[in-house]
């Protein structure tokens, strides 16, 4: 029993610092800290979802229906979040995550590591408003499937994994501080377990049902 304790006071120490930062599973039924950027945002079934598929642009700061959350101040971190593509999608259905969100509103810089459901695109790495810096084509992705996103930022370098495998390695040198966010394009968008972790950012849980939980539940199994 008192080895069992020391054990999980060690592991809760260790990965609670140095593992899990910030975390929205959504099991509350809210979103709160987040800030809607265009779009139709609600929590539903344990998921943070936008409903909105029209669309006025391709080029300029309104393309991205999108939510942010976080400190603008915050620089070196990774960045993750369950996503998936449902609905919609007559033009270019696309999905993914935000990164250095230089400011929390329709005029704020960002980059966005998306995913496209188009037949001849796929993976693409957006810098605001939508300037592409690196793409793999013809490597589609699907509606109705989940995939894991992440971003390592780290000074002007960005790793991309999808369902963590590496994606792509690009340096830029625009941003080098900004929040996190979500968002979508001509698709209805399914979010769950977004991550933040990194210098600064406090290992606590942002929904009541976060890592803590799962960790606990986890260490009760050993």
């Amino acid at each position: 029993m008192r080895f069992s304790i020391i054990l999980c006071i060690t592991l809760l120490f260790v990965f609670g610092s140095q593992v899990y930062g910030l975390i929205d599973d959504f099991n509350d039924g809210n979103d709160s800290g987040w800030t809607p950027v265009q779009g139709k945002w609600s929590v539903k079934n344990k998921e943070y979802v936008q409903e909105d598929t029209k669309w006025t642009s391709t080029t300029t700061y309104e393309t991205y229906h999108r939510s942010f959350f976080g400190d603008v101040d915050w620089t070196d971190y990774t960045v993750q979040a369950k996503v998936r593509m449902e609905g919609g999608g007559e033009t270019a259905a696309i999905i993914g995550i935000f990164f250095r969100v230089t400011e929390k509103s329709e005029k704020g810089d960002y980059y966005y590591f998306r995913l496209d459901a188009r037949a001849a695109e796929g993976p693409c790495l957006i810098k605001s408003p939508n300037t592409i810096l690196l793409e793999n084509k013809a490597k589609p992705s699907k509606l109705n499937q989940n995939y894991i996103l992440k971003v390592e930022v780290t000074g002007d370098s960005f790793k991309c994994y999808i369902d963590d495998k590496l994606e792509m390695e690009v340096k830029d040198k625009s941003f080098p501080k900004g929040a996190i966010g979500v968002g979508t394009f001509n698709t209805q968008g399914f979010f769950d377990d977004v991550t933040v972790n990194g210098k600064g950012i406090a290992a606590n849980a942002v929904s009541k049902n976060g890592k803590l939980t799962t960790t606990w539940a986890w260490i009760k199994k050993i």
